[in-house]
């Protein structure tokens, strides 16, 4: 039996024109359809893989990506937290520090009234009992014993009557054997002179426009200088020095001591 020949297959391309026959191109080529199929098939699951592959590789590195992105998403609100925790400290502590700021200034503007009202000159000048008298009365009931000095006080305020001049207005205080004289608000000791009529005199500045005078024969407990207080004794009553003269000047003029003095201190 004889042997089948395998006959070799050719396969010819022509190329043609719409216009002409005549131009016509043949191409023939010689390859087997088997190792074409194969090489094509091998070829597509080669791309496959490899897009394939390109697609793991990016999806990983999206997934990288990804976890970085949550990775700072995460760190962002942690920030954001911690943020907030602080934001929430520092309101608590700026309400503590407006609470006590408000405090402070409350406290501050209490302490200003409070030594606003101690400067003022609305105390009594004088401890124990005494009473408001004329002085002319008060020296008639007094001449048996004192004369001669009442008799110069007298000489005095009779002379500045006969002067035809407005009186400077005053207090006169019959003291207690037991009463001192004292400082009615606080201030400054600015002068302690000699006075022709009563002995002595103290001046005190109260650093606010207001000036008290007192005159008085006792002997001075401050000096010149000093820093007093309210019911800080000027002057130590007893027997032979049972009076007072009380004066208030506001701004440099005379005023009616009367008008700012509590009988209560």
């Amino acid at each position: 039996m004889a042997k089948k020949r395998k006959i070799k297959k050719f396969y010819t391309i022509a190329v043609t024109s719409d216009y002409s026959c005549d131009k016509t191109k043949y191409y023939r080529s010689r390859f087997n359809v088997f190792k074409l199929t194969v090489s094509l098939a091998l070829t597509v699951v080669l791309l496959g893989v490899g897009l394939t592959v390109f697609e793991f590789y990016e999806l990983d590195s999206m997934e990288s990506k990804i976890r970085v992105f949550k990775g700072i998403i995460a760190e962002q609100e942690t920030t954001i937290e911690r943020l907030g925790r602080e934001k929430a400290e520092l309101s608590t502590e700026n309400e503590v520090l407006n609470g006590t700021v408000a405090r402070a200034l409350i406290e501050e503007e209490k302490n200003a009234e409070e030594d606003r009202l101690r400067h003022l000159p609305t105390g009594f000048p004088l401890t124990g009992s005494a009473h408001i008298v004329e002085p002319e009365d008060f020296f008639k009931e007094e001449l048996d014993e004192v004369s001669a000095y009442y008799e110069k006080i007298l000489a005095s305020k009779k002379k500045e009557e006969e002067k035809d001049v407005e009186k400077e207005p005053y207090v006169f205080f019959a003291m207690s054997e037991i009463s001192d004289v004292v400082a009615v608000a606080d201030g400054t000791v600015i002068s302690v002179s000699d006075d022709s009529t009563y002995g002595k005199c103290i001046k005190i500045d109260h650093g606010n426009g207001y000036i008290s005078i007192y005159k008085n024969s006792g002997d001075p407990k401050v000096s010149e200088g000093d820093s007093v207080i309210r019911g800080a004794i000027i002057f130590v009553g007893g027997e032979t020095n049972n009076f007072l003269e009380y004066q208030l000047t506001l701004d440099g003029v005379y005023v009616d001591p009367m008008e700012s003095m509590s009988i209560n201190g």
